[in-house]
């Protein structure tokens, strides 16, 4: 990320500036190491084995890629990099801010509450069968026809691994 930012920040219109989540699972080790610069945080739903059964929101500090404040000194200063154990059952849901700020007719986002409730309630169902109960949460809430912003996800679930040989 800091070098994408270093990058992108010497060629991007100051006017703009991106998102992203980075994450590596290793699947040796089991965990998954993330970072976001200034994009949605994650909702994880630990598997059946875990001492916590509730989804939990993990938002790490990090600012968007491509200002140009200083020569990244900020960026990295903020970046905040974590690591975590992950086992068989764990659900992670990535998502684009779309689905967290679809607005109903009063005012009011959906939101990441909303959202980590939908993955706790309905977090073992396979992906199609999630993926359809929040897009027609969101739809239901917003009552509006028209998408207002792109609603991308992207869910992984942790399966059971055979021990590697040593």
């Amino acid at each position: 990320l800091i070098d994408a930012n270093r990058i992108i920040s010497n060629h991007l219109d100051t006017r703009r500036f991106i998102t992203m989540t980075y994450g590596v699972v290793d699947v040796r080790a089991r965990t998954l190491t993330y970072a976001r610069a200034g994009h949605c945080p994650l909702i994880r739903l630990p598997g059946p084995g875990a001492p916590s059964h509730g989804a939990e929101v993990l938002a790490p500090d990090g600012l968007v890629l491509g200002l140009k404040l200083d020569d990244g000194e900020t960026f990295e200063r903020l970046l905040e990099e974590a690591t975590l154990p992950i086992a068989p059952g764990d659900l992670f849901l990535l998502y684009t801010d779309g689905l967290t700020e679809a607005m109903n007719p009063a005012g009011d986002f959906f939101g990441e509450e909303r959202l980590s409730g939908l993955v706790q309630s309905h977090g073992t169902a396979p992906f199609h069968e999630l993926r359809d109960q929040i897009l027609t949460a969101i739809s239901t809430f917003a009552g509006v026809p028209e998408q207002q912003d792109d609603m991308t996800m992207l869910l992984l679930r942790v399966e059971a691994t055979e021990p590697a040989a040593a």
